[in-house]
């Protein structure tokens, strides 16, 4: 049950990160209306809400240490840059199959 509720948590936070890069690429095109403000950034306040928590408990959980960063974003972007071993491995596999391509700027830092 708890595995689920991992993937779960894990499939949400993406499904929040798709929208939020969306939104990001309409405010730089500066198409981003007041309906949009009011619908979206909610939205953007509860994912970072689930990232800092998912970053203390998965992330912990999966790189094996306590957090350095405030986002599984940032430890993601560190561990893909600096680590070696087992953790960088995870780290790219996460941000390149899950992150990049849907980042506007093509390559998702954190």
């Amino acid at each position: 049950m708890i595995v689920l509720h991992i993937l779960f948590s894990a499939w949400v936070l993406w499904v929040i990160y798709a929208a939020m890069m969306r939104l990001r690429q309409v405010r730089d095109a500066g198409k981003l209306t007041l309906a949009m403000k009011v619908l979206g950034y909610p939205v953007l306040f509860f994912g970072l809400a689930l990232d800092l928590v998912l970053n203390v408990t998965i992330g912990s959980l999966l790189f094996l240490e306590i957090p350095r960063e405030y986002t599984l974003s940032e430890r993601l972007w560190r561990h893909s840059q600096e680590s070696t071993g087992y953790r960088q491995k995870v780290a790219e596999v996460i941000r390149v199959n899950l992150l990049d391509a849907i980042d506007p700027a093509g390559v998702h830092r954190g």
